[in-house]
This record gives structure tokens, sequence and C-alpha cells, in this order.
């Protein structure tokens, strides 16, 4: 980039969106539909998990299953 000054600005911004997202990433909790468990998915398995409107392919950490959890609105594991 020929302006450095676009890239002050661009930098620390990204980085506090990425901090954002990561934080509200760890407040969603998921419910397995095969055992009931609820739980909430690590970030990086979050990013890299197939989804289906806001449900998201998880493996259950309670069975062990790949499945599709949809979000639980109830938040309190």
């Amino acid at each position: 980039m020929d302006n450095p000054l676009l890239l002050i600005i661009i930098i620390p911004v990204s980085l506090i969106l990425g901090l954002v997202f990561v934080g509200d990433i760890s407040k969603t909790v998921y419910a397995c539909p095969k055992c009931g468990t609820r739980f909430r998915a690590k970030w990086y398995k979050y990013l890299l998990s197939g989804h289906y409107g806001e449900d998201k392919v998880l493996k259950c950490p309670k069975c062990g299953k790949k499945c599709r959890c949809a979000v639980s609105y109830d938040q309190k594991l």
C-alpha cells in the first residue's frame, strides 16, 4: 500500500473487531440434538465448522457425535 497511515488505522481496527468477535463466540451456547448436552464451542472450532443459518456443525464434547447443533437461547450452562 502506498499510504502507511491507512495501515496504521486498519490494523488496530481489525484487531479490535477480531477481539469483539471472539468474545461474542465464547458466549454462544449450542445444544447437541443427539444427547441434549449444552456446550460452548472453542473459537477456532467455530470458525472452521460449517453452518446452516444459526446452526453449526460441531462435535459434541459428551457423546462425540458431529452434528448440526442449534443455538440454545438459555445461555446458562
